[in-house]
């Protein structure tokens, strides 16, 4: 049953994304002002080499980072509506992948039942 294992954590992956994402409708207790997306944090690295010898791992340089990390919040409405289609994706996948998994437990089943 590890595909049922696997979508289980898929869909907790999900909850939890929109239990998140949900943040941004909530007011502060203190200065009843609309929660604030205060961290955004990013970097990136490249793997490949150019010849024998040479570095294999290529880090983004901060600089990069950071108007990364600007241009993020600048689109991220967006960016998170694509990232929590993106969860559920995964979740509707990985439930389909339970399918043969409960195939064989149902066939088990009458099995059993046939055998009593």
């Amino acid at each position: 049953m590890e595909s049922y294992k696997h979508y289980q954590q898929a869909k907790l992956n999900t909850k939890s994304a929109f239990e998140w994402m949900a943040n941004k409708d909530k007011i502060d207790s203190q200065n009843h002002k609309p929660y604030v997306l205060n961290k955004v944090s990013v970097s990136a690295e490249y793997c490949g080499q150019a010849y024998a010898g040479a570095t294999n791992y290529h880090k983004s340089p901060e600089a990069f980072n950071t108007a990364l990390e600007v241009v993020i919040r600048m689109e991220f409405g967006r960016l998170s509506q694509l990232a929590l289609e993106r969860l559920r994706d995964v979740e509707r996948v990985a439930l389909i992948g339970c399918e043969d998994d409960i195939s064989a437990i149902t066939d088990e089943i009458a099995t059993a039942k046939a055998a009593q």
